[in-house]
This record gives C-alpha cells, sequence and structure tokens, in this order.
C-alpha cells in the first residue's frame, strides 16, 4: 500500500484594516497594559571604608540619605530625612548572577519561546555594574550567556537544519528548499576551510570572560510548542556618537565600520538596514560571534572606571519559528506561517560629569552624546506617561521625540506596544555618586508609571493535527522495530496525522452597543467567512479521503484475486523445483567427496614441491658458494703468478745487465791493453816509467762493488802522456777514520722537495740532522761539520703501496779537503694498503734488441741504479771548481 501524499491546509490571513491614527489609539487603549518592570541592584563596596549613602530596607525598597546627613551623623537628636525609592525587586551586594536571571531574565526567554517580542536594558551611572550584569566575567557568568543557555536547551531537538530560515535584508525571513538549504551549507563550509569572510573566527576558543568555567545546567522552559521548527538568528550593534555600527559587519580591508541606518519594514517594525544576522545552532556559535564584535566595540580610560563603554551596545537574539507539515519532518514552504519574536539586552553607556571625570577632547564628545541620548530617552518615557494622563483626562497628546536620538527610535515599537520592557537600575553605593544615583531613582521611578499595551502574538492555525511531529516519530520507530521482527506488513503501514475536523475556536464576545459596531461587525464578518472556508476546505478534504478509501478498497480485490492465482502457480512451481532441488543436492554430495579426495592430492604434492624446492635452493647456495670460493682462489694465484712472473723478469734483467756491464769491462781493459802497446810499439825511446796502474788495478776497482766511485771525470778515448803525468785514482781516504762520540752525530738528510708523509707505525729518529733537497755543492756536505748521511728514497711496489728506503753511510774527509760517503746501512719501510688491489704489471722502458742495443731496465731496477748512482760518490776538494756530483 502506498503513501497517500496530502498538502497541508493554508488558513487565508486576516487581511489588515488600516485605521485612522485616533482608531488605533482607542484600540491600544483598550488593550490590556502592563508597567514598564524596574529592577534596581546595588553594587558591592569596593573596601570596606568607604561610606554609603543607601540602605535596602526590603526586597522592594531602597532609603537614600542625603549627603549633608550622613556628614553630620555624630547629631543623635536631629530629625533624620531620607528619600525613599520602590521597585519590582531590589537585589542586594550579595546577590548572585543566578538570582538576577531568575527574577528578571526567565520570564523575557519564555515570552521569546511563545512568539512575544521583549527589552532589557542596563541604566546607571559609569563603574555601577552594568556590565557586569549583562555579560558577566570570567567565574560568574552574566545574563546574556544565561539567556542564550536557556533558549539552546530547551528548543534543542526541535531545530531545523541550518539555512532553512534565511534573512531578506528587510527585517524578515523566507524559507528555503532543502536543495538550496544544502547549497548554502556547502558554501559555508568552503568559506571556513578558506578562512574567508566572518567564518574566520571559527577558532572554537570563546572568550573567557563569558564562557564561565563554572557553567550551571539550567533546566529547559515549558510551553514549547513540538509541531514548530525553530532558528536563532543574533546581531550585535553599538551606538556610537549617535551613530550605528554593526559590530559582526565584515569590513576586509577597510579597519572602520560604516554607519548603518534605521528603518522601518512592512509591518511598521524599526529596524537596522543591512545588519550582519548570523545562525547559530549552538552557545558557543553565539559566544563567538559575541566575542567578535566585542573586540570591535569602542572602550576608554576615563577617571571613574579604567575600562569604560563609550557606546551603547544591541545584542539581539530572533527567534524564527514555522509550522511542520502534516506528516511533521518539513517546515510548510509558506513565509506567511514564519513567526519571528525578538529578545533585545542593551547595555547602556554610563552616565558621567565631565567636572568628575576630568575628560577632555575625544572623551568630552564622547560623554556628551551619551548623557544627551540618555537624556532623549528620559524625555520620551515622560511623554509617554504624560499622554497617557492626559488620554484619561481628554486631552491632545504630545508627540513623542522618538527621532532625537538613536536608541529610541530603534525601539520605538517596544513603547508603542509591541513587547515587553525591563529595566535593571544599578546603583554604586558610595557617598561620593550620591548626586548622580538621586538622579538614577527619580528616572526610574517616572519609568514604573509608564505603562506598555501588552501584545498579543497571533499564531496561524493551519487545521494540523497537534502533537503530529512526535505521533510520526514513534510511528516510525514502531515500523522500524516490526521489520526487525521481520513482519514485512510493516512498511505498507502508514499514519494519519492530517487534517483536525474543527471549525476554530468559539466566537468571541462582542458588544454591539459600542461606539465601535461597526468595526466589530467587520471584524465578525471576516471571522465567518474564515469559518466557512474552514468548512469548504474540511468538507472537499472529506470527500477525497472517501474515494480515496474506496479505491483502496477496489484495488485491495484485485490484488487478492491475483494474489490467489499466482499462489496456485507458484505451488506447481514449487513441487517441481523441490524435486530439481533434491537431485542436484545428490550430485553435490557426489562432487563434494570427489573434491575432498582432489584436495588430498594436492596437499601432498605441494608438501612435495616445498621439500624439492627447499633441497634445490640448498644445492644452489653450496654451488654459489664454490663458485665464489673458485674465483677468490683465481684471483689469489693470479696476482702470485704475477709477482712472480715480475721478480723472476727482474732478476734475469738485473743478471744480464750484470753480464753486459763485464763484457764491456773486459773489453775496455782489452781495448786499454792494445792501446798501451800500441804505444809502446810507437814510442822510440824507452825510460822508465811509474807504474800508476795496472789491467789488476782496474779490475779491483770494478770489484770494489757498487758503493764507492771516483770523483774525476771519464777517462778519454786516448791519452799520449800516460808516461809523462801520473793518473790521479781514488781520493785517499781513511776508512777506519772515527769522530769523538762526545761531540755527537750529525746527520744531513737528503729527501724530495715533495715527499709523500709517512704513515708507518715506525717512524725514523734523526737527531741533530739537517734536511737539504739538492746536493750540488761540496760545501753544503762538509761546511755543516755532518759525519752521517741519510738519502730518503720513496717509490710504489708492485701492490701499488708506498715503499720508502733510507740509504744511511758515513761521511768521511779526503785528502784533498774533500767528503765521500761510505753506505753501510738500508732502511725499508712500507705503507700497507687496506684495500687489496690487483697486481699491476709496471711496462718497461725499452726493449733490447738483438744488434747489441743496451735495453732501459723496469722502473724498480732503474730506480734502484738511479739511487745507487747518486749514492756512490767521493767529493774531493781542489782549487779550481771543477768538482762535480
Amino acid at each position: 500500500m502506498k503513501a497517500v501524499s496530502r498538502t497541508p491546509m493554508r488558513v487565508a490571513k486576516t487581511p489588515r484594516v488600516h485605521q485612522t491614527t485616533e482608531k488605533q489609539r482607542r484600540d491600544t487603549a483598550e488593550k490590556a497594559k502592563d508597567p514598564v518592570n524596574v529592577f534596581c541592584r546595588v553594587r558591592p563596596l569596593q573596601s570596606d571604608a568607604d561610606l554609603t549613602s543607601l540602605r535596602v530596607k526590603n526586597s522592594t525598597t531602597i532609603a537614600l540619605n542625603p549627603q549633608d546627613q550622613l556628614l553630620q551623623h555624630h547629631k543623635q537628636n536631629g530629625a533624620q530625612r531620607e528619600i525613599q525609592y520602590i521597585f519590582k525587586h531590589v537585589f542586594q551586594s550579595d546577590a548572585t548572577q543566578q538570582d538576577v536571571f531568575a527574577s528578571v531574565a526567565q520570564p523575557l526567554v519564555e515570552n521569546l519561546v511563545r512568539g512575544r517580542n521583549s527589552l532589557l536594558f542596563t541604566y546607571g551611572v559609569t563603574g555601577s555594574g552594568k556590565t557586569y550584569t549583562m555579560t558577566g566575567n570570567l567565574r560568574h557568568r552574566g545574563i546574556m550567556p544565561r539567556c542564550l543557555d536557556v533558549l539552546f536547551r530547551t528548543i534543542s531537538d526541535f531545530q531545523a537544519k541550518k539555512f532553512v530560515f534565511k534573512p531578506d535584508k528587510l527585517n524578515g525571513f523566507e524559507i528555503l528548499s532543502e536543495e538550496d538549504a544544502l547549497l548554502e551549507r556547502q558554501q559555508e563550509m568552503n568559506m571556513r576551510f578558506a578562512g574567508s569572510g566572518r567564518f574566520a573566527y571559527r577558532n572554537k576558543d570563546s572568550d573567557p570572560e563569558i564562557a564561565s568555567q563554572a557553567s550551571v545546567e539550567p533546566t529547559p522552559l515549558l510551553g514549547l510548542d513540538e509541531d514548530n521548527m525553530y532558528s536563532v538568528f543574533v546581531t550585535y550593534i553599538e551606538i556610537y556618537n549617535n551613530s550605528v555600527y554593526d559590530l559582526l559587519e565584515d569590513s576586509g580591508i577597510q579597519k572602520t565600520l560604516q554607519s548603518k541606518i534605521i528603518r522601518e519594514d512592512a509591518q511598521h517594525h524599526m529596524f537596522v538596514h543591512g545588519v550582519t544576522e548570523v545562525e547559530v545552532k549552538t552557545v558557543e556559535d553565539a559566544l563567538d560571534i559575541f566575542q567578535m564584535g566585542q573586540k570591535k566595540k569602542r572602550m576608554g580610560h576615563t577617571v571613574l572606571n579604567a575600562e569604560s563603554s563609550r557606546s551603547h551596545s544591541v545584542f539581539n537574539i530572533r527567534l524564527v519559528q514555522a509550522p511542520t507539515d502534516s506528516q511533521g519532518e518539513n517546515v510548510v514552504q509558506d513565509r506567511h506561517n514564519i513567526t519571528v519574536s525578538q529578545l533585545s539586552l542593551v547595555d547602556l553607556a554610563g552616565s558621567e560629569r565631565s567636572s568628575r571625570t576630568k575628560n577632555t577632547g575625544v572623551r568630552l564628545r564622547e560623554a556628551g552624546n551619551i548623557n544627551n541620548s540618555l537624556m532623549t530617552l528620559r524625555t520620551c518615557l515622560e511623554y509617554l506617561r504624560e499622554n497617557q494622563q492626559a488620554a484619561s483626562n481628554g486631552f491632545a497628546p504630545k508627540k513623542i521625540p522618538y527621532r532625537d536620538s538613536k536608541i529610541t527610535h530603534m525601539f520605538k515599537n517596544y513603547f508603542d506596544g509591541e513587547g515587553q520592557v525591563s529595566m535593571i537600575v544599578c546603583i554604586n553605593p558610595r557617598m561620593e555618586d550620591y548626586d548622580e544615583n538621586m538622579q538614577v531613582m527619580k528616572f526610574a521611578e517616572m519609568t514604573q508609571e509608564v505603562q506598555i499595551a501588552r501584545a498579543t502574538p497571533m499564531k496561524m492555525d493551519l487545521g494540523l493535527t497537534p502533537g503530529r511531529r512526535k505521533a510520526n516519530k514513534l510511528f516510525k520507530i514502531a515500523v522500524n522495530n516490526l521489520n526487525e521482527l521481520g513482519i514485512p506488513e510493516a512498511k505498507d503501514l502508514e499514519v494519519d496525522v492530517g487534517l483536525v475536523y474543527s471549525l476554530g475556536p468559539d466566537f468571541p464576545t462582542y458588544q454591539m452597543d459600542s461606539p465601535e459596531a461597526e468595526v466589530k461587525i467587520q471584524e465578525l464578518m471576516h471571522y465567518l467567512e474564515q469559518r466557512i472556508e474552514k468548512r469548504k476546505r474540511l468538507r472537499g478534504n472529506l470527500d477525497i479521503k472517501c474515494d480515496n478509501f474506496r479505491q483502496m478498497l477496489m484495488n485491495l480485490d484485485r490484488e487478492n484475486l491475483q494474489l490467489r492465482t499466482e499462489l496456485a502457480s507458484l505451488k506447481a512451481v514449487y513441487k517441481q523445483e523441490r524435486d530439481r532441488s533434491s537431485a542436484l543436492e545428490k550430485k553435490v554430495r557426489i562432487h563434494e567427496s570427489s573434491i575432498d579426495v582432489l584436495n588430498n592430492t594436492l596437499s601432498k604434492r605441494d608438501r612435495q614441491i616445498e621439500e624439492l624446492t627447499f633441497k634445490l635452493n640448498e644445492k644452489e647456495n653450496l654451488l654459489t658458494q664454490k663458485e665464489h670460493e673458485k674465483e677468490k682462489q683465481k684471483k689469489k694465484f693470479s696476482s702470485k703468478m704475477a709477482v712472480e712472473s715480475d721478480k723472476n723478469k727482474r732478476e734475469l734483467e738485473i743478471k744480464l745487465r750484470q753480464q753486459r756491464e763485464k763484457l764491456h769491462e773486459r773489453m775496455r781493459i782489452k781495448d786499454e791493453k792494445l792501446r798501451l802497446v800500441s804505444n809502446i810499439l810507437q814510442s822510440e825511446d824507452l825510460p822508465s816509467m811509474p807504474r800508476s796502474q795496472s789491467s789488476e788495478d782496474l779490475l779491483n776497482d770494478k770489484d770494489r762493488g757498487p758503493f764507492t766511485a771516483r770523483t774525476e771525470s771519464s777517462v778519454p778515448a786516448t791519452r799520449t802522456d800516460i808516461y809523462a803525468t801520473p793518473r790521479h785514482g781514488v781520493a785517499a781516504a781513511n776508512n777506519r777514520h772515527r769522530r769523538s762520540r762526545s761531540a755527537g752525530d750529525k746527520w744531513l738528510e737528503h729527501r724530495a722537495a715533495n715527499p709523500v708523509p709517512l704513515g708507518t707505525i715506525m717512524q725514523p729518529f734523526l737527531k741533530n740532522r739537517k734536511s737539504v733537497t739538492k746536493l750540488t755543492d761540496m760545501k753544503t756536505l762538509t761546511e755543516h761539520g755532518a759525519n752521517k748521511y741519510c738519502l730518503v728514497s720513496q717509490e710504489a711496489d708492485t701492490d701499488g703501496d708506498v715503499e720508502t728506503k733510507l740509504y744511511k753511510g758515513n761521511v768521511i774527509p779526503t785528502c784533498g779537503g774533500g767528503a765521500q760517503v761510505v753506505f753501510n746501512d738500508v732502511e725499508c719501510l712500507k705503507q700497507k694498503s687496506p684495500v687489496h688491489s690487483p697486481t699491476r704489471k709496471r711496462p718497461s722502458n725499452g726493449t733490447m734488441s738483438a744488434m747489441g742495443v743496451i735495453s732501459a731496465l723496469p722502473s724498480t731496477v732503474t730506480s734502484v741504479q738511479d739511487v745507487a748512482s747518486r749514492c756512490n760518490l767521493g767529493i774531493e776538494g781542489h782549487s779550481s771548481k771543477k768538482t762535480k756530483i
């Protein structure tokens, strides 16, 4: 069974009857009136030594004592005179914030929920506790946060989704569809992520002066219409120097706020044009809004108050409510059914005298504007009281100067009967504030005499069932429970929460003998037309329901017949399918048994595969290890073979060189003998000649080894004067020469210009040494008195490591005044590389040809010969500077 859609019934609004000003005044006079509720709160004294100028007699009366009488309190017999003032309630200095809220603001929140407007403002001199009463501090919350807390706890379960109600910028609201509201919420989310606009303040860090840590748990209010949906909007404005500013305005780059103007809407209600109305869903959101506006509020320092408000601040809480449809789920899409109520919390700036505050310049101008606006408020209330007295006496009323000040112009409707007005008078009981307190008491006394017409909010009656929202909710819960229990018919059930068949309330009582009989007849005619229209609508709705019920019965009969036919055919099909399923079950059992066998075989094969795979991996690992060892051995033997081959090659080359030298020496000796014989044969006379050196001596010179050498120049190829001039031999020196040990050894170290630093553990140590890089003159060897010589040679071995050799010898003086070096020791220092480098073959400098060309030895042998040639020196001094090294 399908749910039948219903259209909620709309009752036409009663058209507005425009009457004359005199008729409106008479209607206002006939309405019930309530006086302005004036409360008084006494601030505690800051010091016990301060004198007080008032005394609280009871919960409604305050006695104010003159200042001169307080100074002459020692006179016991003098007449004691005092002035008494009566209030609706007097809060003494020990009264808590909760006491003030319960007596003053909670009834105003109840009016807000019921659709009535309310106005609450604090009045008093500067420093009397007005801001503390309105907003509170860290430990004690004020009236404003408590009002928000109670309101949200009352409507918490009945709030509409955000952006269902949207301000129309003309003090009204419009209802958006679900799709439009969803788009608005998505746009707000994007702006919040971007941190732009007024959404940048969403840091969830509320002002500690407002969001008190000692938060209370207020009880929700009663009398809420549960069939409505609610939304809360807040605005925050200030009146500074008689100009209106929006504290929630997104000024952007421009830091200064732009002033706003006050206009009148279609229902003749005053509002601030272009003010920012922000929809809030929790108390935290509202307090964040207030915190953002509080940062822009103008505060100043005066003599009487360190943080004095220099402007009037107005925090408006607007509650928008609209009825739901017949199912109680969505708001009725008709803006005429919207009810808007407003609670205005006004924190008036304190009145002050310039003679006490010592203000000058800007502060003096601010104080003048504050006093002028408060004076205009007092004048308007005084004129209202006089007009009420004149109306009873038949006199013409005075024109009330609402437009002289922005604060009175904004709240003109409240004083004309659009809501309840309450005032809290804050008193500082110090004796210094006696004159200011006297003026405040007079204003409060006059204000209590003003009567405000009681507003009767008009709520539209759509004829829908009361409690439909809760009934629909319970019905859905019951249907869900039936579905969970396995009853599929529950989804076809529906609940009828449609129209209520009632023609409305009883006829109102009228008196036909009154002067306004014609007006009453017109109102009665409109009332009867409404009832007739409602009767027609109800009758049409009943006919539609009857037709729907009749159609539903016919559909049920047809569906019943079809279901019976389908049931018979389904039974036959069911029997066939049951037999077929039995045969399939047998086949399934057979296949399952075969599958089990195959699974067992497969598991065995898998285990075998795993074992073989494990063995294969082990074999591969062993093979890999053997290959690594083989490669390692191959590299090792290759390096050894390279080293041995190099070694053998060097040894062979050395032997070959030695043999060649021997052959060359023998050839030279033979050539010398032949030359001598030739000279003897060519000579005519044979004088006796001294034997300078025989061939045996030459051979002995050769056999002396590589560590001695002659210092003379090479022997010329031909010598004709061999018998005339004797040849010089090796420089005569005493090999057994010893130097006195008491003098100590002096070393001459001969090394390269840029030696490689030694990194060996054993370092050479030569005490009393001198280092030279070149040895070109014998004076270098003799003038320092060195008796030890050390030649440092560095070269790379076959492995690429640095090898350092130190050739040491004694410096022995010769007969001719020179010196020669006799080497007696060689030290070898090697520095091994931590990383093994492969054996490298060093190429030879040349090849030996078959024609007897002498080839260059390898670099290692060549370097050894070079060192030997450099070390095998004998230095002999001569007068002619022909000595060579």
